[in-house]
């Protein structure tokens, strides 16, 4: 009787590995591009990195969650990048009470189709007025080479 429920299981197991490999194949591409920045008190700065060329590329970003983006929200319309070229952009914003998001959203002809991506960033709200000096202990939100997110803690002193 074990031997069945080994060899159900397996056969069962077998059946969700292909079919999840299966969904992921079937997923819809994004942009073949890479997003990272560094998230300060009101700007961020943006690295874009172009894995295969693009051209008809627009770059749009967004303030979510009360965030508010100053200047431009269309940075980039309707360029042209090589493969490998890596853009920076430096966005100003002022932040939402709380913790708010700025949007990053590249879309463009990639290999002949059309494709988009877009991240987030997350952005610690300023402090009421009167509230005294930043606080020196608040991560730096960042994102690193493979687009996690990670926070950067500033180094305790005594």
């Amino acid at each position: 009787m074990q031997v069945t429920i080994s060899t159900l299981a397996a056969a069962l197991a077998a059946g969700l590995i292909a079919s999840l490999t299966a969904a992921s194949v079937q997923a819809k591409p994004h942009a073949p591009v890479e997003i990272a920045g560094t998230v300060q008190a009101r700007q961020a700065t943006l690295k874009i990195a172009f894995d295969s060329a693009a051209q008809q590329v627009n770059v749009r970003v967004y303030g979510v969650d009360g965030l508010t983006v100053i200047g431009t929200r269309s940075p980039v319309i309707g360029a042209t990048f090589a493969a490998g070229q890596v853009m920076t952009l430096i966005v100003n914003y002022t932040p939402g009470a709380g913790t708010s998001n700025l949007a990053v959203q590249v879309d463009g002809q990639f290999d002949g189709k059309r494709r988009s991506r877009i991240s987030t960033f997350s952005v610690q709200g300023g402090r009421a007025a009167g509230a005294g000096a930043p606080d020196s202990t608040a991560p730096t939100m960042s994102v690193d080479g493979r687009g996690r997110r990670i926070a950067i803690l500033p180094a305790q002193t005594r």
